[in-house]
């Protein structure tokens, strides 16, 4: 008679020790299943809902990421397209970067914290098939703070590019 209380006493102490494995495990599978695409949706309350942005000010630079080929459009001729590097990072300042305690203001740089950054890029010419490699300057932000700004001045902005 023994017999059956050791099993009943293997069987809980087994079944305590699974159950919040299998939970690990199955929680675990539904956020790390790279195939599941659905999110369970948050719900945050007034006060947890300004959390973000009260963390997220502006100051600190962000790196961008900017096709170079968009870039260019403006600067190079339309016989010659950009082989590499196909995209080019940027530290900016911009409506993206951070934010301000005002709806009026938005991050912008400052003025004297604004240099440029020289990159060897790789040009090909649509008439020759011939590549080059030729310089060009790309802004950099070096520090943000919040100013006033309209709408218009708000929209995403790009960096300026010169060819040297």
């Amino acid at each position: 008679m023994l017999i059956q209380p050791i099993k009943y006493d293997f069987c809980l102490r087994l079944f305590i020790l699974i159950t919040p494995i299998l939970s690990n495990t199955a929680q675990s599978m539904a956020t790390n299943n790279k195939s599941h695409h659905h999110r369970t949706p948050k719900r945050l309350n007034f006060s947890r809902s300004l959390e973000p942005s009260e963390n997220f000010l502006c100051g600190e630079p962000q790196s961008r990421s900017y096709n170079l080929r968009d870039l260019m459009q403006t600067v190079h001729t339309n016989s010659e397209i950009v082989n590499f590097p196909l995209y080019i990072v940027s530290k900016r300042c911009d409506v993206h970067s951070g934010c301000c305690k005002s709806f009026n203001m938005s991050c912008t740089p400052v003025e004297s914290a604004i240099y440029h950054d020289e990159i060897e890029i790789e040009i090909e010419s649509l008439q020759t098939n011939r590549t080059r490699k030729q310089w060009i300057r790309i802004e950099q932000h070096g520090e943000c703070i919040c100013a006033v700004t309209n709408s218009e001045q708000r929209n995403y902005s790009t960096p300026n590019i010169e060819m040297l």
